[in-house]
């Protein structure tokens, strides 16, 4: 990716902030005529991108010259491996239903409770459901909901390092998502 130019003296590596590199392997199998499960791992390695995975500790003491360089502070995420599983069932030839479930590492560590209040990305288990319902031979509607549990993680404040009598820091997050699509068949 290009690097944020605007951002370049926040963050790492003058502003370089490339989308990680993951992997991902996965099986189906149809276990009943009608149920199909399905299973994938993935592997995010935030550590290839500095501005990602380099601590928010980078530096010291010291704010000043701190931040956009090489080595620089970051927001201290780790390495993460995510499961996720699925079951579809094909409840008549016009309604499939869906449940699934994703487990994730949290790649945020205590020491980086500060930089992260802007992306406080702990949530480790996400459940799904949702269905989609074929119209006609050409259109199908689906609606898909995710329910994120809530998950935080706590640590000492980065401005502690700085003489400030700032104490610790919790960040939490949870989330739920509706999606609603329509598709037709050219």
């Amino acid at each position: 990716m290009t690097p944020f130019q605007k951002y370049k003296g926040l963050f790492a590596n003058q502003g370089d902030f490339d989308i990680p590199e993951n992997y991902n392997v996965g099986i189906a199998i149809k276990i009943l005529q009608p149920l199909l499960f399905a299973m994938d791992y993935q592997r995010i390695n935030y550590t290839s991108v500095a501005a990602v995975s380099n601590s928010s500790k980078n530096g010291g003491a010291t704010i000043a010259n701190t931040l956009g360089g090489d080595g620089d502070r970051g927001f201290g995420w780790s390495d993460v491996n995510v499961w996720k599983f699925g079951l579809q069932y094909q409840a008549t030839d016009k309604l499939a239903l869906r449940a699934g479930y994703n487990h994730t590492d949290n790649p945020i560590q205590s020491r980086d409770v500060t930089f992260n209040i802007i992306a406080p990305g702990v949530v480790t288990d996400h459940y799904t459901a949702g269905l989609t319902y074929k119209i006609g031979k050409s259109s199908e509607l689906t609606i898909a909901y995710m329910h994120a549990v809530s998950n935080s993680v706590t640590g000492s404040s980065l401005f502690n390092d700085f003489g400030v009598a700032a104490g610790s820091e919790r960040i939490s997050m949870s989330q739920n998502s509706l999606g609603i699509a329509f598709g037709m068949k050219f």
